[in-house]
């Protein structure tokens, strides 16, 4: 039987009954924008992750955008971020008008490179994006304290990453924002694929972010000066905001899954000790996992011989194995990118892992018997031509 990378339908046939009753109560309310579940499910998530604000978005993009201008970000300013992601990073970051600059990985969590991150501060630098990449917390209290000595905002980009922990603390509440997607193939998944949420610790960044995303709209201040006849709504359009709202219906679905998502976690936690198991006598790389965080595992990664990646990876797909190439190119080969200024060997590490990576199935659904045939199959290609290694 085929084993998909991702398999949402076995998801929703696990938490069926409820959320079919959850769509009918949402249908028969007649509010279908901004209601009570909008309101409960974000004040739930913030809790969740440890922060005191959370405001839904349209998607996970528009949490970075949205993010990002509440924190002032314009024209001229620069925001440095990582050279392995979701093409969404850059391109929020470019609607902003700010400048992408790139850093390198860590080769061991994929993350960005805090090392590296000093090196490309300029006076011009306001944002430091770190995205835990893969389900892997990146070394987020080294980049907070690159950020306060050049007193520059921190935002964590946690979609794939959501429930993770880094010393205990859920990811995405070190910064000064952070934000998230739940569209396909994140942890927590919406019935669409767009619905994000921020969450902050600044009452300030809330409301502002609250502001960009309900068309600009708060509410009437004095210094408006709104003539009496206009003011009885009490709001004005304040910003050139934008229309980035999370229905009641996606709401509704999200809180249902929040409360499993826990337990889902340790599903995944667990399906990924039996790959590293399995797979330990084989030549490829498996997941080096920090002795300070645990992982919520975005797809399994392994990495193999490049020669051999493409030969592997069309064979295991062949054979019906869901598995993923992932941020290929990376950001800075991608043609939208080019007036960046970048060329291939800039991020060396980012380049060699990109052509070694595969993303394997895992999700709580995954059985341990589909576990073991992934495995089978890896075998089989692996060593189709002998036992060469890349360790």
């Amino acid at each position: 039987m085929p084993v998909p990378w991702m398999d949402h339908r076995a998801q929703y046939y696990a938490i069926k009954d409820e959320v079919d009753k959850l769509i009918q109560r949402v249908l028969e309310s007649g509010e279908y924008g901004m209601g009570e579940d909008v309101y409960a499910f974000e004040r739930e998530f913030a809790v969740y992750c440890g922060t005191s604000y959370g405001v839904s978005v349209g998607s996970g993009s528009d949490a970075i955008l949205l993010s990002l201008l509440a924190l002032g970000v314009g024209r001229g300013d620069e925001v440095i971020s990582v050279a392995n992601s979701c093409w969404s990073v850059p391109l929020a970051i470019a609607h902003s008008g700010a400048n992408i600059v790139l850093v390198d990985i860590e080769e061991q969590t994929y993350n960005i490179d805090p090392a590296k991150i000093e090196e490309r501060i300029t006076p011009h630098t306001r944002v430091i994006l770190a995205m835990h990449g893969h389900g892997i917390p990146c070394d987020i209290r080294a980049i907070i304290e690159i950020a306060r000595r050049h007193d520059l905002n921190v935002l964590e980009d946690g979609s794939v990453a959501t429930g993770a922990r880094y010393e205990g603390q859920r990811v995405a509440s070190f910064g000064d924002v952070g934000v998230f997607s739940f569209g396909h193939g994140k942890m927590l998944t919406s019935y669409s694929n767009s619905a994000g949420i921020v969450v902050t610790n600044s009452q300030e960044i809330a409301t502002r972010v609250r502001m960009l995303a309900r068309y600009g709209t708060r509410p009437q201040e004095g210094g408006d000066e709104v003539p009496e006849e206009y003011s009885q709504t009490g709001s004005v359009c304040a910003a050139l905001g934008y229309n980035s709202h999370l229905g009641s219906l996606q709401a509704a679905i999200l809180r249902v899954k929040l409360r499993m998502l826990d337990p889902w976690l340790e599903q995944r936690r667990a399906k990924a000790s039996l790959y590293k198991q399995l797979l330990s006598d084989l030549p490829i790389v498996t997941p080096a996992i920090p002795e300070n965080v645990e992982p919520v595992y975005r797809g399994y990664l392994i990495r193999v011989d490049r020669r051999k990646r493409d030969e592997i990876f069309n064979e295991l797909k062949g054979r019906g194995i869901g598995v993923r190439l992932l941020y290929l190119p990376p950001v800075h080969l991608q043609p939208a990118f080019r007036y960046l200024g970048y060329k291939e060997g800039d991020f060396p590490v980012t380049e060699k892992v990109s052509q070694e990576m595969i993303s394997l199935p895992i999700y709580p659904e995954l059985t341990e018997h589909q576990v073991e045939e992934v495995v089978k199959a890896l075998r089989d290609c692996v060593l189709l031509d002998g036992p060469e290694s890349i360790i």
